[in-house]
């Protein structure tokens, strides 16, 4: 008999001891069941351990993992850490301060089934730490305006979860163009080989920036077009800089720098990678394809200069 994939669920956790409840119930109450969870706390110096604990205690029936990093890694490398014990043929990093919608895992797995890509993300609700909703039409997603749609209030989160309205990603290498990190889903198969990196110190906040863009790099992507993540906006997270502001998207300076340093270190961390492992590339996918990843990235300079202008000009 035929069976539907396990998806893992890896949550990275430091120090949001207000918030990792309420993820790590978002995600076992999921409609979709055939899910574990991963929880891998990157040395938290609050309750969020013992936090965890209780929780895993009062769920034993669940699947669930818990690593405890002896020291501060940062994120990426909690993120690998939980892909290196994952089981699933598909899997979403989950950062402990945001929630899922009950059909999420579902949603997903349904536009992979009739996809190839990579990874898939989902527009994103923005929420603030009494999970007050702030929008369902996040200007932090990348949305166009025919998918603007009037609901109801009490059926906001209400969707065709067995028709889920999608879109394929045409893009060049290193941009963004997908909701923040809690909104996708990967291929294990495609992001695997990220096992091998170590340069992970270079990704410590933001690190959905390189996993996502190395994933399209090796199959694509697609957005789903309806909100499956609520997305929580506070004073202590990376896109903190506003609720919502109009129509207009605002970092403060430090998230711009960091914005800045990530895309210039991306197309050089990705090639050095592909480089440095080139053999298990090309044992994947070939010699021809390893190249043409390559050229791909270094070709994607021109969209980076592109960027700088359009920058410039306005």
């Amino acid at each position: 008999m035929l069976k539907l994939p396990l998806v893992s669920f890896i949550v990275t956790s430091y120090n949001y001891e207000k918030f990792i409840i309420k993820t790590l119930e978002s995600i076992i109450n999921q409609s979709y069941k055939n899910i574990e969870l991963i929880v891998v706390d990157d040395g938290s110096n609050d309750k969020s351990q013992e936090l965890i604990e209780h929780f895993i205690n009062c769920n034993q029936d669940k699947r669930i993992t818990f690593i405890k990093n002896s020291t501060n890694k940062g994120q990426l490398a909690s993120m690998l850490t939980g892909l290196a014990s994952a089981r699933g043929e598909f899997i979403s990093f989950i950062d402990s301060d945001d929630i899922l919608l009950p059909e999420y895992a579902k949603a997903h797995i349904k536009v992979h089934m009739v996809t190839s890509v990579a990874f898939t993300s989902s527009l994103i609700a923005e929420i603030d730490e009494n999970e007050v909703i702030h929008t369902i039409y996040s200007i932090a997603s990348n949305q166009k305006e025919p998918h603007f749609k009037v609901r109801n209030l009490e059926e906001l989160f209400k969707f065709d979860v067995e028709h889920p309205d999608f879109q394929l990603v045409k893009a060049p290498f290193g941009g963004w163009f997908w909701s923040p990190n809690s909104s996708a889903m990967f291929r294990k198969s495609a992001i695997e080989l990220l096992l091998k990196y170590k340069n992970t110190d270079k990704w410590k906040v933001c690190p959905d920036k390189f996993i996502f863009n190395f994933a399209h790099l090796i199959g694509g992507s697609a957005n789903i077009l309806e909100p499956l993540t609520a997305h929580r906006r506070h004073k202590d997270n990376a896109g903190n800089a506003s609720y919502v502001s109009g129509n207009k998207k605002y970092n403060n300076d430090n998230v711009t720098y960091l914005n800045l340093k990530n895309n210039i270190n991306i197309r050089p961390e990705t090639i050095s990678f592909i480089l440095k492992n080139r053999k298990d590339f090309e044992k994947i996918y070939g010699k021809k394809n390893t190249a043409k990843l390559i050229l791909t990235v270094l070709f994607s300079y021109m969209y980076l200069i592109k960027q700088f202008i359009s920058f410039g000009i306005k």
